[in-house]
């Protein structure tokens, strides 16, 4: 029989965590597996401990609840990992605090590793604003991925993985601590297909990421796009080394920053006769600006504070 190991790492968002833990309540168990929840709460105090007990007064599951003193994500996402595998789990699931799930989610997760023989499987996100949306502001869409799709890409906000990959017997991976600033899941995942890990897509597989007010925000929403993509060079210059990464990303930078400037300036032009286009063209080139303004400051090792806020509650 499995054991399946669900994880749920959070910060200062009870709220969040309470209404994700209920729907792993509401879970259906895999034929055949058994299994158990383990929340990390990477803080210096239990502000969560409180939600987690009320799970555990309820849960038709055991629940385990650890303190990560050590901030940022890689450190959460480790000691879940260690405490999955002192849980003797056979694979270990992971969700985001601020997710809930579907009853199937995990049964999903589960048939298409079995169906495709996958060590990795991961899901869409559905993103649901918690206040009206501004105009501009577009979810994040999977709907061209199918089920059976092999990638080289999973994230931590809807996945399930054998444990093999993170067991001293098999690959012993961990997220990379140097990764505090964000791309610390595909950093991950990324190593594990490279070591030969089958990563497959289950479009039945959904969760639903509830987006805040405070991300909804014009700063906020480029604040997000430049940690993405200053991440993501600073990853590619770790693993690729900087003259590779420098070759490839600096050209295509300075690209978007004269796109992007030419995007701002035409939407600003054409501002006073058709607004809402106007402004959808503006922050296209914003967003292309951004990205590139990103790329450059990850190549010279500048990174995000982004996740020192908390949005959310």
């Amino acid at each position: 029989m499995a054991h399946i190991t669900i994880t749920v790492c959070t910060a200062k968002r009870p709220q969040m965590l309470s209404r994700a833990l209920a729907s792993v309540g509401r879970l259906t168990v895999p034929p055949g597996c058994t299994l158990s929840v383990v929340v990390v709460e990477n803080d210096y105090a239990r502000r969560s401990l409180d939600v987690v007990e009320r799970f555990r007064a309820s849960s038709p599951f055991p629940i385990k609840y650890c303190l990560e003193s050590n901030i940022g994500i890689p450190h959460a996402r480790n000691r879940a990992i260690d405490a999955a595998i002192g849980e003797n789990a056979d694979w270990i699931a992971m969700l985001d605090d601020d997710e809930y799930t579907e009853p199937d989610w995990l049964l999903r997760l589960f048939e298409g590793c079995e169906r495709f023989d996958a060590d990795v499987a991961t899901g869409p996100v559905k993103q649901v604003a918690e206040v009206e949306a501004p105009h501009w502001w577009k979810p994040h869409s999977h709907s061209r991925r199918t089920t059976g799709e092999f990638r080289r890409d999973a994230y931590t906000n809807n996945v399930l993985f054998n444990a093999r990959l993170v067991t001293q017997e098999g690959l012993a991976l961990r997220f990379d601590n140097r990764l505090t600033f964000g791309a610390e899941d595909v950093d991950f995942f990324r190593r594990a297909h490279a070591r030969g890990a089958r990563i497959v897509f289950v479009a039945e597989a959904r969760v639903i990421e509830i987006v805040p007010a405070s991300r909804l925000t014009l700063s906020r929403f480029l604040q997000r796009t430049y940690m993405v993509s200053s991440a993501g060079t600073f990853l590619d210059v770790i693993r690729e080394g900087y003259a590779k990464t420098l070759g490839r990303r600096l050209p295509h930078g300075l690209r978007r920053i004269c796109v992007g400037s030419f995007l701002v300036l035409a939407g600003a032009c054409f501002w006073p006769l058709r607004r809402f286009a106007a402004e959808r063209t503006m922050l296209k080139g914003l967003i292309s600006v951004t990205k590139a303004w990103g790329s450059f400051s990850g190549l010279i090792g500048g990174t995000s504070n982004y996740y020192q806020r908390v949005d959310g509650a």
